[in-house]
């Protein structure tokens, strides 16, 4: 029987040789992935090369970062216990402190209603918004846990004011245009904007790279359809959407997406 499930595995130069793609070729991967997350073009370059000496029958696909918001760098790691206060701001370029986390999104404090719900790190942590002071959100700590930096925020349905694509993004999707690869997963997809953002640099650099619409939150269940309009395919992150969506509403969510 013809497998119709495509088998997508992440390499990275921590081990990319020929023989170690060839081994998962055998094995029956069909498409690589490039996490830009973690990768300079020359990186990407390399892993793309040698896949395609090991075949050219082998799928690319290059992911972005998308507008994610992220917690900034620390002076060290911030232990936080139930009932106690902590301050956010964003600014990309703080340094988490004593009771201040810097967070990647400049508008985040205008962003952020009082009443919502923040999840860090996969939702490791949670925080409630309870007021706003300055250019800072005081939150109550909602349980025991470690705030590490370079780590996931999440804001259950809450729609941010972020960019679709950063620098960043719009070089690297350049980038797979100029080595003609096959696919770009592009991140975090709120909207049909979200998606032609990425479609406009394709079609500057008349290139026929298909976009694979990650689902992350739930603007982007919201608007399925309208992103199913412009995106080849989607793909569902199943780590950020379990934070964002209950689960007792994702048998909704397949339903919803299957029809």
């Amino acid at each position: 029987m013809q497998r119709k499930t495509k088998i997508i595995a992440t390499i990275s130069t921590l081990n990319s040789s020929m023989e170690f793609i060839k081994g998962l070729y055998r094995a029956g991967m069909n498409v690589v992935r490039l996490n830009t997350a973690h990768m300079t073009h020359a990186d990407a370059l390399m892993v793309v090369e040698n896949t395609r000496a090991v075949s050219e029958k082998i799928g690319i696909l290059l992911d972005t970062k998308g507008p994610e918001i992220r917690t900034c760098d620390a002076e060290a790691p911030l232990t936080v216990r139930h009932g106690e206060w902590v301050r956010i701001k964003g600014d990309p370029t703080g340094i988490s402190r004593d009771d201040i986390i810097y967070v990647s999104h400049k508008g985040f404090v205008n962003d952020v209603p009082m009443g919502s719900s923040v999840l860090i790190d996969d939702g490791t942590v949670a925080l409630a918004v309870m007021d706003q002071q300055d250019d800072f959100l005081v939150c109550h700590v909602e349980n025991d846990g470690v705030i590490h930096p370079r780590k996931s925020v999440n804001i259950p349905s809450v729609h941010v004011k972020l960019p679709a694509l950063s620098e960043k993004d719009k070089k690297f999707i350049e980038f797979a245009a100029d080595h003609h690869l096959d696919f770009i997963a592009h991140s975090f997809v709120r909207n049909k904007e979200d998606v032609q953002a990425v479609q406009a640099i394709l079609d500057r650099k008349k290139s026929p790279i298909k976009i694979i619409a990650k689902i992350e939150n739930s603007q982007g269940v919201e608007n399925i359809d309208e992103i199913l309009d412009h995106a080849y395919g989607i793909m569902i992150a199943r780590g950020d959407l379990a934070v964002e969506i209950p689960t007792e509403k994702i048998p909704l969510i397949q339903k919803k997406i299957v029809t």
